[in-house]
This record gives C-alpha cells, sequence and structure tokens, in this order.
C-alpha cells in the first residue's frame, strides 16, 4: 500500500492571508505604523503648538481640572515627560501609543463580532484614519478621549456577553474618559440608542453590574465636579460657551463645513461605506447595528450643532470609532476589502504628508505649520530681555504668547503674569496669577501691538524698547512689541 501524501506545510503567503495569520499582520502593522510615527516627532523641528504648551503647564501641577478641560491630558503629559523628558518629543510621545491602543481594542470588538478578518481590518483602519494620523503628532484631549472610548465599548459587549467582572473595566474606562473630555458623556447617548434598537444591550442593562459600573463612573468623575465647584465651575463654563449656543443661528454653510471635515478625519472611502450600510440598515448584522448606535447620535447632535452655531471637525470624533469598526466589519463581509485595501493606500498617503509634510512642504512654498514656528528662537531672545532687565516682572498679553514663553524661555516656567484687562477669568493662566503682584513693580511687558497699547494706560510711564519677530519660513514675521513701565494703576 503506498504512503499517505504528506499535506504541505502552509506558505508564508498563505498564512498571511489566514484568519491565523491576518491579527498578527495587523498587529505588526499597528506597531510598525506606531515606530513611523514615533521616529518623526522625534525627528520634528516644529515647535509646540500654544495649546500642547498650555497643557505641558498643566502637567507640571496635577490638579483635578483646568480652566478649559478635565485633568487627564496634563496627568498623560505629566507622566510621559516623566519619563522621556520636556522635550517637544517627550511630550507628544504618548499621542502614538495611546492611538495603537485604541486601534487595539477596536480590533478586539470587531473580533468578538464578526471574527479574524474583520478584527485585523477594523484595527489597521483606525490605526490609519486620516484625522488619527494628525492628531498623533499633537497632545490634545481627543487622544485619551478616544482610548478611554475604545476600552468602554469592548468592556460593554463583553460584559452584555459574558457579565464576570467586564463591568469594572466599563466604569473605570468611562470615568477615565470623563476625565479626558466631557465629550465622553455622550457614550450614553449610545448606550440609550441601542437600548431602544439592539436587543443585546438590553441584557447588560439589566444586570446590576452596569449600574455599578455608572456609579464608578459618576465617582471617578466626582473631583473633577469638586474643582469645578472650587473655581466658579470654569471649565463647564467654558465649555458651554465653546459651543456658542447665544449667538446661533440656522447656518446650511456651517453644517456643509462640518460635513466636509469628517470626509477629513475619516476618510471619504471609509465616511462612504459607512453612510451606505446604514442606509442598508436591514442588512446589518447585529453587532454592526450596536456600534452604529454608538456613532449616530453623536453625528447627528454635532450636524445639529454646527447648524446652530458651529462644529469643528474633531468634536465628532468619538463616533468614528465604531463608525470605522462598522465599516470594516461591512466591507469584509460582502467581499469588498479592495475599499478596505484602496483607503489603506489612501490614508497612507495622508500619514505620510501629515509625519514629514513640515520639513517638506516649505520647499515649495507651502507650510500648514506656520503657526508653530518661530517660538524656541523668540522665547529666546526674551530669556535674553529678562536676563538684561533681572528687576523687572515679565508680563504677556495674550494666553497663545504666555504658554509659549512659559515652554521655550530658558530656565522653563518663567515667572511670568498674564495680563488680564478686564479682571474675568478667561484662561488658565488668569486663573492662576494675581494682576495685584504688579503695583509697585517695574514691568516688562510683551505681546502684539495692540495688546501693549491697551495694556500701557493702565501705567503712569513706559520706556518703549525694541520689538522682538516670530520668523516663519512662507509667512511674514510677527511683531511683538515690547516696553518696559512703572506705575501699575490697577484694572
Amino acid at each position: 500500500m503506498p504512503p499517505a501524501s504528506k499535506v504541505p506545510a502552509p506558505t508564508f503567503v498563505a498564512w498571511v492571508g489566514s484568519e491565523r495569520g491576518l491579527p498578527w499582520v495587523a498587529a505588526g502593522t499597528v506597531a510598525a505604523l506606531t515606530l513611523w510615527r514615533w521616529t518623526a516627532l522625534y525627528l520634528s523641528d516644529v515647535d509646540l503648538f500654544f495649546d500642547e504648551a498650555q497643557y505641558w503647564f498643566w502637567g507640571q501641577s496635577l490638579e483635578f481640572g483646568y480652566y478649559s478641560k478635565p485633568p487627564l491630558l496634563g496627568w498623560s503629559i505629566a507622566g510621559s515627560t516623566a519619563l522621556l523628558g520636556d522635550s517637544e518629543f517627550g511630550i507628544r510621545a504618548f499621542a502614538p501609543l495611546f492611538y495603537a491602543l485604541t486601534a487595539l481594542f477596536g480590533g478586539l470588538i470587531a473580533w468578538e463580532l464578526a471574527g479574524a478578518r474583520a478584527a485585523a481590518w477594523s484595527a489597521v483602519m483606525l490605526a490609519l484614519l486620516p484625522g488619527v494620523s494628525l492628531s498623533a503628532t499633537v497632545a490634545s484631549t481627543d487622544v485619551p478621549l478616544l482610548l478611554c472610548w475604545s476600552a468602554a465599548l469592548y468592556c460593554l459587549l463583553r460584559y452584555g456577553r459574558d457579565g464576570g467582572w467586564w463591568w469594572l473595566g466599563l466604569g473605570m474606562a468611562w470615568g477615565l474618559g470623563l476625565l479626558a473630555k466631557y465629550a465622553m458623556a455622550y457614550f450614553a447617548l449610545g448606550v440609550a440608542l441601542s437600548f431602544a434598537l439592539v436587543p443585546a444591550t438590553r441584557q447588560a442593562v439589566g444586570r446590576p453590574g452596569f449600574w455599578a459600573a455608572v456609579v464608578l463612573a459618576l465617582a471617578m468623575f466626582g473631583p473633577n465636579v469638586w474643582w469645578n465647584w472650587a473655581n466658579d465651575f470654569v471649565s463647564f463654563g467654558h465649555t458651554a460657551e465653546n459651543a456658542n449656543w447665544r449667538d446661533g443661528a440656522f447656518r446650511l454653510d456651517k453644517l456643509f463645513d462640518f460635513w466636509g471635515g469628517q470626509f477629513g478625519v475619516m476618510g471619504p472611502i471609509l465616511l462612504v461605506a459607512f453612510l451606505v450600510g446604514l442606509g442598508r440598515w436591514r442588512y446589518l448584522t447585529a453587532g454592526e447595528r450596536w456600534l452604529a448606535c454608538f456613532a449616530l447620535p453623536v453625528l447627528v447632535l454635532m450636524s445639529g450643532q454646527a447648524l446652530a452655531a458651529r462644529a469643528h471637525a474633531n468634536w465628532a470624533a468619538t463616533a468614528y470609532i465604531p463608525a470605522t469598526v462598522v465599516a470594516a466589519c461591512w466591507l469584509s463581509r460582502t467581499a469588498r476589502t479592495v475599499w478596505l485595501k484602496a483607503s489603506a493606500v489612501l490614508h497612507l498617503a495622508a500619514a505620510a504628508v501629515v509625519l514629514h509634510g513640515a520639513s517638506l512642504l516649505p520647499l515649495v512654498g507651502a507650510d500648514p505649520w506656520h503657526r508653530q514656528r518661530g517660538w524656541e528662537a523668540l522665547g529666546a531672545e526674551v530669556t535674553a530681555l529678562k536676563a538684561a532687565h533681572p528687576e523687572a516682572v515679565l508680563v504677556a498679553t495674550d494666553r497663545k504668547l504666555a504658554a509659549e514663553l512659559m515652554y521655550y524661555m530658558t530656565p522653563r516656567l518663567p515667572n511670568l503674569v498674564k495680563w488680564n484687562a478686564d479682571g474675568q477669568v478667561d484662561d488658565h493662566y488668569e486663573l492662576v496669577t494675581d494682576m495685584s503682584r504688579l503695583e509697585g513693580q517695574t514691568v516688562l511687558l510683551i505681546g502684539r501691538p495692540w495688546g501693549v497699547e491697551s495694556a500701557l494706560e493702565r501705567f503712569a510711564e513706559f520706556l518703549p524698547l525694541a520689538s522682538l519677530r516670530r520668523e516663519r519660513p512662507t509667512r511674514p514675521p510677527e511683531e511683538y512689541r515690547v516696553a518696559l513701565a512703572n506705575g501699575f494703576k490697577g484694572l
């Protein structure tokens, strides 16, 4: 009897495309993308955006809240800089890591709902979203928010299916998300809509662990509420002001602007796939419908916000965790992976522009990063100026300048006062500084010309000094007026 023929071992190419190999390929892709982002950030010559400099300042004093945001971003920067130092890279380095973990949770969600192939595509596409590629290069509140959102979504899914201690993960992720950005509250809208439309959520909500998770989340959020109460609810008030409802009007152009931005955040192919999938709701799986319930309320709410006043493109960012997984699951399930491949190529090109454009685009006369140029050099000039007048109290007339000087002067965190013309608290620097300390002091005033001119009216005498300039490769220099002043009259 002839020997039985041996089954040949699968080739590497076959393994890569198999159900077993795809998740490893996806994990390797996300890891490689993270290393690429870290390398680009390490080599970048782009100065901190003034919001980033302000967030770094927050991290120098760990609180339960700050003027415009809850505290998790400041804590994240404090942890990152404790490990890597106070360089621009150290401030931004947590962002690529957090987005890699967000992609991991998205892949795990898809794995539970649709299997390994959908999981691999979901993780890769989440890591490659154009909005993520941009956000991964800066320190912003969206970074920890999206990680917490994806973790909460996964824990809710597992708790609904398996019960057990997954409620604890849900509560912790939900609570941390509220400490990252108040937009985490939209998660409750997703729970409510999925409860109404998808029976699986009712099973989770009907268990006591879900309500224990809600209590835990609120308890974790409690210290920020207490901080707001102790500081006249400045963060809550700033959030309401940002919505700009009082000056709202019915503006179709703002709605079109918002949705144009959504194509940039998620990418045109994925967003169209998601919207087409919604249009075929009856053909979506129960899991895909469940996920869509966590995207739809955010998109509808932000569309209404855009129509009534304004809505920045990233305000709907939480919608694109579930929306991307829905699109990836639907396209892979219906054998339309060619669109996922095309989207991946397009998004890789966008990532390359984001990561290397700051070095290359100025060579052709374009520089979207012009607002982040020249701050280090300006900080060195102001350091020398302050050294020439050591007795003077340094005063910056606007938040942007104050934030950048706090970081780029040597040594960092100089003895600086943010000018507060009206006595109202309009930013974090005004929250933590007292204008009365200028009484009887010589003041070294620096700011944009109109700001300095206005401030000098509050002094008995002043001496103009040579102006400074912030140089930008593709834009005219930005002028900063400087003056020595005495005899502060008060506000």
